[in-house]
């Protein structure tokens, strides 16, 4: 009875913030929107586990656990733990922190814009997801990073990719690969 109590517990807490994260301002992107390219698009989630929100110097975080996955667009990021940071001012994303045993990062490239086509996949001990002073989406890939495309694979201590310019900075050991293409 108690297990049966707690359930409906956390449901119902679990309730209450969705209600709240719904009535709060929508936020479309994590891109602000003087950005220049205006990517405004909304951030899902969801998790199996306890979530909680606080507030505090201005940022609003939104904390979970268990089985948590993080959807924008065509970038999803899924692992055990997350915190979703907005400024509580504008409601604009500051920063997305997952933890994993790895963390799982996947996104969709359109073919016409991407010289590889098909998906970018990576993997981390922690993965962080911001937007740049220029408006670009940074994946910053922490501990046993990897990241793989149709055309190449990269193994190093710490990745960051910029995922618009399609470009990549290492640092640890690295390993790697290249596949030619098919033009």
């Amino acid at each position: 009875m108690r297990c049966l109590e707690a359930r409906l517990k956390h449901r119902l807490a679990l309730a209450a913030l969705l209600a709240w994260s719904a009535a709060a301002p929508a936020q479309d992107s994590a891109r602000s929107s003087d950005q220049p390219n205006g990517n405004r698009q909304s951030i899902e989630w969801s998790a199996d586990g306890n979530s909680s929100m606080t507030t505090e110097n201005g940022v609003r975080s939104l904390r979970m656990s268990d089985n948590v996955t993080i959807i924008q667009g065509g970038l999803e990021i899924r692992g055990d733990t997350a915190v979703i940071e907005y400024r509580t001012e504008t409601n604009e994303l500051s920063r997305v922190t997952v933890h994993g045993a790895p963390a799982r990062y996947r996104q969709a490239l359109d073919d016409a814009d991407s010289d590889a086509g098909g998906p970018v996949t990576g993997s981390g001990d922690t993965i962080l997801f911001y937007s740049d002073a220029e408006g670009n989406s940074i994946i910053e890939l922490i501990g046993n990073a990897a990241i793989r495309s149709n055309d190449m694979e990269t193994n190093c201590e710490t990745i960051v990719y910029v995922a618009e310019l399609e470009l990549i900075r290492a640092s640890g050991n690295c390993a790697g690969a290249f596949a030619p293409r098919d033009d």
